[in-house]
């Protein structure tokens, strides 16, 4: 009975992401849209806070060097000249680690992450000229993360327990599978060169149960896409309007879904919470 609810809910939001992609989203990801997009390399920093939902572990800030390339493109829109679609398509590696922090307070583990992934950022933005442009985006990632940290050596507090650091344990030094949100501004000063404010959420999990995930990822991108349908019905009344009111109702979707999965990785099934890296980016990007 609950295998066959389960497929049940599978397969009606997975027609209603098609139908939603299909009709009313532009994404492409050929060869040949890569093709014609350029080739972009994109550098950032940012300082990251990290939880780990319901363990009580204390984390010292981490600071993040990344590494984006990837293909972009920014072309006049069919709902008027001055709208922008921008795409960016990429792989990363970024390092995440205490020592490249510059908050000063170091109390808490201390703990540092390899990881590697592939991701797309798409959004609607507004030219300002022959080469200026206020760009916002949403991005998502699929990545993989080596974990590692510190254990604490005060030998009287409840770090002293041998299996305080079990959760940690369970996660550090093997790869393991996550996912990820950015919501961002691309500022493009001329053409070629960008910066970009952005803030992120990570998650590492704990394990990978594919079935779970995919039915959660199937429904967490099922809303994205009508939500999405939704805000090209108001950019075709309200063009500029609509490229911040898409920028804020997509990011304002993903944050909230990310907090439903703060607890449950996997929300809404049973699932364990992941180890969470929340961070405020800053970025340039060069685009040949």
């Amino acid at each position: 009975m609950k295998k066959s609810t389960l497929l049940s809910v599978f397969f009606l939001f997975f027609t209603a992401l098609s139908q939603a992609q299909i009709k009313y989203t532009d994404h492409d990801y050929s060869i040949k849209s890569l093709l014609k997009s350029k080739p972009a390399i994109e550098i950032s920093y940012g300082v990251s806070d990290v939880n780990f939902s319901g363990t009580g572990y204390d984390f010292a800030p981490t600071g993040l060097i990344e590494l984006n390339l990837g293909f972009s493109s920014s072309k006049t829109s069919n709902f008027r000249k001055d709208i922008i679609r921008y795409k960016n398509r990429f792989l990363f590696l970024s390092f995440n680690a205490q020592e490249n922090s510059i908050k000063k307070n170091n109390s808490g583990i201390n703990s540092n992450v390899w990881k590697f992934g592939f991701g797309n950022k798409s959004g609607y933005g507004v030219s300002l000229g022959k080469s200026a442009a206020i760009l916002p985006y949403s991005s998502h990632t699929f990545n993989w993360s080596n974990f590692k940290y510190d254990k604490q050596t005060d030998n009287t507090s409840a770090a002293a327990d041998e299996n305080y650091y079990s959760e940690l344990d369970n996660m550090a030094g093997v790869f393991r599978f996550g996912s990820s949100f950015e919501a961002g501004i691309n500022l493009q000063i001329t053409k070629g060169f960008s910066i970009q404010p952005k803030y992120e959420t990570a998650d590492i999990f704990p394990r990978h149960l594919a079935g779970k995930q995919l039915m959660s990822t199937v429904i967490e991108y099922a809303g994205f896409g009508l939500l999405e349908a939704f805000t090209k019905s108001v950019m075709k009344n309200s063009p500029v309007a609509g490229t911040f009111v898409n920028f804020i109702l997509l990011n304002a979707y993903e944050y909230g879904f990310y907090q439903l999965k703060k607890d449950q990785m996997y929300w809404p099934f049973v699932s364990s919470a992941p180890l969470r890296y929340e961070t405020f980016k800053f970025g340039m990007t060069f685009v040949f």
